[in-house]
C-alpha cells in the first residue's frame, strides 16, 4: 500500500491552518499556520516537499474547503508547483457539506481552525473524492465570468422579490388581480411608479386610465380599456394604509427598481463579455436551436475537461442532477429529493439551457411534455431535471467534441 501524506488546509482571509495526515490519520508533524499570502504559500510548499522526503511517502494529496475564494490563490499554486510536480500530488476543492457531514462522526471534536484542518486532511484518507482540481484551465477568465452572472441573477431575483412585498404594502390587489401579464414590465412599472395609493388610481377616470395604458404601452395593448377597469379595480379592492406610510413604500418601491435596474444592466453586460470570450474557443453547442452563447458557455466553462467523466451518469452526478432513493425492506418512497449536492453552477447553467431548450426546441419540448405527465408533483422542475441523462449527454457530447476540437488545433 502506498504512503501517502494528506494534507488539509483551512483557509480564511488571514491565514491558513494546515494538518499533515499519514495513512492511520495520525498526525506527520504539528499542526502549523501560516499567512495567506504568496511568500507563505512558497513556505508551506517547501515544508510539504520536507516531509515528504524525510518520511518517505510515495505521494500526496492536499484539500482545502471551497469556501467564497479564500483558498482559490493557494490551491492553485500548489496544483501548478513545479516543485510538487515530481510527487504527482492530487489536489481538491473540497464541497464545505462533505466536511461538514464527515465532521459528524466525531461529536466529540470542538470547532477550531486546527481540527477544521485535520477533518479535512481526514477527509482525504477517507477516499470517495470529487473530481480533483485542474491546474491549467484556458476557460477560468469565462468560468469567473460565468459564475459571476450567476451571482447577478441571483441579486435581481431577491431583489424583485423584496420588490413584490413591498408592493403588497402599496397595492394588496396588484398581483393577484394581475392588470398586466409581467410585473416588471414598463407599463405596470409606470403605474406602481407614477400612482401614489390605491385612491388616487381608483379616482382616477377611465379615460384618463386609457390615455395612460396606450401612451406607456405605445399603442400595444389590444384592449387599452379593459386594462383601464382592472386597474381602477386594483385601486378599489386595495387596502388603504396611512400617507405617511405611503410615502415610505414609495421610495423604497424606486429604489429597490433602480438596484434592479442597474443589476440588469450589468448583467447585460456580462453576457456580451461572456458571448466574446467563448468565441474564442471550438464548440458545437451552440448549433443546437434554443441553447444560445451564455448557457453554452456556463456548461463549457464548468465541465472543463471532459476527460474526467466517464459517462454522462457521472457528468450528471457532478452536477448533482441525481436522485437519492430511499428503501427499507418492502418500502419504496415514491417521492425522492434531489442531490444538489455537486456544482451548483453547472447545474444551473444545464437546466436553464434545458428550459430554453422546451421553449424553442419542438424534439425536446416533445420530451419534457412526456417527463412532464409522468409526475404527480412538482411537474415543471421535475419535468426538466428528470431529463438529466438527455441534458448531460448534450454537455457531455459537446465537450468530447470541444476537446477533439482543440486536440486537432
Amino acid at each position: 500500500m502506498p504512503k501517502i501524506l494528506y494534507v488539509g488546509i483551512d483557509a480564511h482571509l488571514k491565514s491558513n491552518t494546515v494538518a499533515f495526515l499519514d495513512n492511520e490519520g495520525n498526525r506527520v508533524i504539528p499542526c502549523f499556520s501560516l499567512t495567506n499570502n504568496l511568500p507563505e504559500a512558497e513556505e508551506l510548499e517547501k515544508r510539504i516537499i520536507a516531509c515528504l522526503k524525510e518520511q518517505g511517502f510515495d505521494g500526496v494529496k492536499i484539500a482545502t474547503e471551497a469556501t467564497a475564494l479564500l483558498d482559490s490563490h493557494l490551491i492553485d499554486f500548489l496544483a501548478s508547483s513545479p516543485r510538487l510536480a515530481p510527487y504527482l500530488p492530487e489536489v481538491y476543492q473540497l464541497n464545505p457539506k462533505l466536511t461538514k457531514a464527515f465532521k459528524k462522526a466525531y461529536p466529540d471534536k470542538d470547532k477550531t481552525d486546527v481540527i477544521d484542518a485535520q477533518v479535512i486532511a481526514d477527509r482525504l484518507r477517507f477516499g470517495h473524492l470529487p473530481k480533483g482540481y485542474q491546474s491549467h484551465q484556458p476557460y477560468l477568465p469565462l468560468r469567473r465570468l460565468c459564475r459571476y452572472r450567476y451571482h447577478l441573477v441571483e441579486a435581481i431575483s431577491r431583489e424583485k422579490d423584496t420588490f413584490l412585498g413591498y408592493l403588497f404594502l402599496k397595492y394588496s390587489s396588484f398581483r393577484s388581480i394581475k392588470p398586466f401579464s409581467n410585473t416588471f414590465g414598463k407599463t405596470s412599472l409606470s403605474v406602481i411608479s407614477d400612482f401614489f395609493s390605491p385612491d388616487e388610481l381608483a379616482s382616477t377616470s377611465l379615460e384618463e386610465l386609457v390615455s395612460f395604458a396606450i401612451e406607456k404601452g405605445k399603442n400595444r395593448f389590444v384592449d387599452p380599456e379593459q386594462i383601464a377597469q382592472t386597474l381602477q379595480r386594483v385601486g378599489r379592492e386595495s387596502y388603504r394604509i396611512r400617507p405617511a406610510l405611503a410615502s415610505s413604500v414609495n421610495l423604497i418601491l424606486g429604489s429597490i427598481l433602480v438596484t434592479i435596474r442597474a443589476l440588469e444592466k450589468s448583467l447585460a453586460e456580462i453576457d456580451k463579455a461572456i458571448a466574446r470570450e467563448f468565441a474564442a474557443f471550438p464548440n458545437t453547442l451552440k448549433s443546437i436551436k434554443g441553447i444560445g452563447p451564455v448557457y453554452a458557455a456556463g456548461i463549457f466553462s464548468e465541465i472543463g475537461d471532459i476527460k474526467r467523466f466517464k459517462s454522462q451518469i457521472q457528468l450528471a452526478k457532478f452536477a448533482g442532477l441525481t436522485w437519492r432513493k430511499r428503501k427499507s425492506g418492502n418500502f419504496e418512497a415514491e417521492e425522492t429529493r434531489m442531490t444538489k449536492t455537486g456544482n451548483k453552477y453547472l447545474r444551473y447553467y444545464l437546466i436553464e439551457a434545458a428550459n430554453s431548450l422546451r421553449r424553442h426546441n419542438q424534439e425536446y419540448k416533445t420530451f419534457y411534455e412526456k417527463k412532464y405527465i409522468e409526475v404527480p408533483k412538482h411537474q415543471h422542475k421535475r419535468a426538466l431535471a428528470l431529463s438529466r441523462k438527455e441534458i448531460s449527454q448534450i454537455g457531455h457530447s459537446f465537450s468530447l467534441q470541444r476537446t477533439n476540437c482543440i486536440n486537432l488545433k
